[in-house]
């Protein structure tokens, strides 16, 4: 089992948090995956990835519509890759967690230097919390100043409750036309009450979503690696000793794997679903 220096490890506390050196971790990968690619351009393997995209970008395309911009649609494809990209990197740092050693608390200890972003909350709540905010620029962008700002401040109401004169008197229809406005407003108030309510929940959902179905599997590996620790041990003796518990959790990391690339998929998905009905809301 692999040890750490304690004073490395108070020096990474101090300067770095787990998740920022996952987020460092990403982005050098990220660049030299960029320039690998770049230096292997016309290869099958940078076919394979022009082919990889064509296929990510045509299917939220098709889900976001014509009428929405490329911009749009290239910040999802790219949050797309981003969390796929995160997540794969977090299933390897599984596989190899279980070298260095578990805490009596039964966490790994190479979580305590490095976590991937997905498995940050903060990192998620950011993501979805943006993602939010270009849903309310769509809609700002689509309804115009005035629309937008009555779309979420109906102070005077918006027609849900509607009195036709008709035959009716002046001294009947205008107490029945105020009745009915006061009821008009507080419905209109209401529902943008649920309306306010229901971007919270949109940014809760999407980052929990993704937190907790990136973390439940380090939790089940954790708990499994514990498990099996002794037994394994006993089988790899002769391999001088180390405890090597990652041979029988091979089905965890199989559905991490799965659940590494269907989150990938279902974040910006959700996503571009929340904007296209922003959008045919604002466009209707």
């Amino acid at each position: 089992m692999i040890q750490f220096d304690p004073t490395f490890q108070s020096l990474i506390a101090f300067y770095l948090s787990p998740s920022m050196v996952g987020i460092v971790f990403c982005v050098v990968v990220f660049i030299l995956l960029a320039g690998l690619l770049q230096k292997f351009s016309g290869t099958r393997a940078m076919i394979l990835m022009d082919l990889f995209y064509e296929r990510v970008y045509n299917f939220y395309s098709d889900i976001l519509g014509k009428d929405i911009g490329v911009h749009i649609k290239t910040y999802i494809v790219t949050l797309f890759f981003v969390i796929f990209f995160a997540n794969i990197s977090g299933i390897l740092l599984d596989f190899i967690a279980p070298v260095f050693g578990i805490s009596q608390a039964g966490e790994f200890y190479l979580a305590q230097y490095i976590v991937m972003p997905t498995a940050d909350m903060q990192f998620n709540i950011a993501l979805a919390l943006f993602s939010t905010l270009l849903l309310i620029y769509i809609q700002f962008g689509s309804l115009g100043f005035k629309k937008f700002f009555y779309n979420y401040l109906p102070f005077w109401g918006k027609w849900y409750i509607e009195v036709e004169r008709g035959k009716l008197s002046s001294l009947v229809y205008y107490p029945l036309f105020i009745i009915a406005k006061i009821g008009d407003i507080v419905i209109s108030l209401f529902l943008w009450f649920l309306d306010i309510i229901g971007l919270f929940a949109k940014v809760i959902s999407l980052a929990f979503r993704l937190f907790w179905n990136m973390t439940s599997g380090t939790i089940l590996l954790g708990m499994l690696v514990v498990g099996v620790s002794s037994f394994s041990q006993s089988i790899t003796g002769f391999m001088w000793g180390i405890n090597f518990p990652v041979l029988f959790p091979i089905l965890v990391y199989l559905q991490g794997l799965l659940v590494a690339v269907i989150q990938a998929m279902v974040f910006p998905l959700l996503v571009a679903i929340f904007i296209r009905m922003a959008f045919m809301e604002a466009t209707a």
